[in-house]
């Protein structure tokens, strides 16, 4: 009788893997002959459930993505007004999100060239604005100065990750949290 594979838990080992990789390895080595090794199959088998590189790299960054939204709304659960928590799940606090940062890097790397890619990447981030301009205007923020600030948090966020990325020693978790608490209270004074 054939095994059954369960589709979402075997994808979920994969992209585990892809993630593994290019953390220890960087974006050239994360190949699919090296990601099948570090899954414990045949590239033939991992060809079963993702087609190519760009696919292992989608697949990697679709899990991230969902875990720190998923982080990121848990904290805004806990405390709605509380943005500065909730934008801290997507810096490289640690060594959890430095790595996360990794996959971002490596997808970006590979999106310049790959329309697929490029409309993963946009689709996530129109989804990502949209959720946090309605997130700002339930609080009362109104809808120009919430869509305003969201563009400029996105940016901040994804300037100091890579920034972070490339020096540690300065971008501290620290400084880091205070350069986002700054240009919150300078986008968003009524909600420091």
């Amino acid at each position: 009788m054939p095994r059954v594979v369960d589709r979402t838990e075997r994808l979920d080992g994969i992209a585990r893997a892809v993630r593994r990789v290019l953390e220890r390895d960087g974006v050239e080595q994360t190949t699919m002959r090296n990601v099948a090794a570090e899954f414990g199959s045949t590239t033939g088998l991992l060809t079963h459930w993702v087609a190519d590189r760009a696919g292992l790299l989608h697949l990697a960054v679709r899990a991230t993505s969902d875990e720190q939204s998923a982080r990121a709304s848990a904290a805004l659960a806990r405390r709605p007004r509380d943005i500065a928590a909730a934008l801290d799940e997507y810096l490289p606090l640690d060594d959890v999100r430095r790595a996360e940062m990794k996959v971002w890097l490596g997808f970006w790397a590979l999106a310049l060239a790959d329309e697929v890619l490029q409309d993963e990447h946009r689709d996530r981030y129109r989804g990502f604005r949209s959720a946090f301009v309605e997130h700002l205007c339930a609080l009362g923020v109104p809808a120009n100065d919430a869509r305003r600030a969201t563009d400029h948090l996105m940016t901040t966020i994804d300037g100091i990750a890579v920034e972070a990325l490339f020096d540690a020693d300065y971008w501290t978790a620290a400084r880091q949290r205070r350069h986002l608490r700054d240009v919150i209270v300078t986008v968003l004074p009524a909600i420091p």
